[in-house]
């Protein structure tokens, strides 16, 4: 299991900074550009992360849309190592977009915010002969916030997709402290955790002990 940080932040200099910490610090193994930071800063933020955390993953939450195979180059070659295309997309935007990162040594993540039914949606992808790397499972903030639903839900979700279909799977939205003990016994590969850690008083406290709380450390 990884811990992964989401720095769902619009302030450049301010989540280069954090980064460093987190990282210098030990506190995480996975650094993400999260979508609002690249629509911010652009698409060379990831290059800053990089240089931020030589010894870190990088994530770009692009979540890509379309013209796959060109949004996995600009983000690869900016320094990420893994890309995130939606699950909502077209098999050929993903197809496009999971052979581009595969040809230039990334590692694709199929985001499945707002798939109604990301099991049977997994299927649809390995039955067409796409295969990404992990499956992320993904509840949304403006979801989170009008529904007050949580990460636990996800669960049942990404353990049946790791267990059934040999697929890694990353799990995000709401997890902190009393969520993650939940998570502890199970074989998910990324948490991702984003507000928890870049809104508390001491991120890399918060980091430290979520990745205690997880069984990670």
């Amino acid at each position: 299991m990884k811990l992964q940080v989401a720095l769902d932040l619009i302030e450049p200099s301010l989540a280069v900074r954090l980064a460093r910490r987190l990282c210098n610090a030990g506190a995480v193994d996975i650094v993400e550009a999260g979508t609002p930071l690249i629509k911010t800063a652009g698409i060379f933020i990831i290059s800053a992360l990089r240089v931020a955390c030589p010894n870190a993953e990088i994530m770009a939450d692009l979540k890509t849309m379309d013209v796959g195979a060109l949004e996995a180059e600009l983000a690869i070659n900016a320094g990420a190592n893994i890309v995130s295309v939606l699950g909502a997309a077209a098999n050929e935007t993903i197809s496009e977009f999971i052979n581009e990162v595969r040809r230039l040594g990334g590692k694709s993540l199929v985001d499945m915010i707002s798939v109604r039914d990301p099991i049977t949606r997994v299927k649809e992808l390995l039955n067409a002969g796409l295969r990404p790397d992990y499956v992320g499972l993904h509840l949304g903030i403006d979801v989170q916030r009008s529904r007050g639903l949580t990460i636990e839900g996800l669960l049942s979700e990404a353990v049946s997709i790791k267990g059934d279909y040999g697929l890694a799977v990353a799990i995000a939205g709401g997890i902190d402290e009393k969520v993650a003990p939940k998570i502890r016994d199970t074989n998910i590969d990324v948490v991702i955790v984003g507000r928890a850690i870049t809104q508390a008083p001491d991120p890399i406290a918060a980091a430290k002990n979520l990745r205690k709380s997880l069984g990670i450390d």
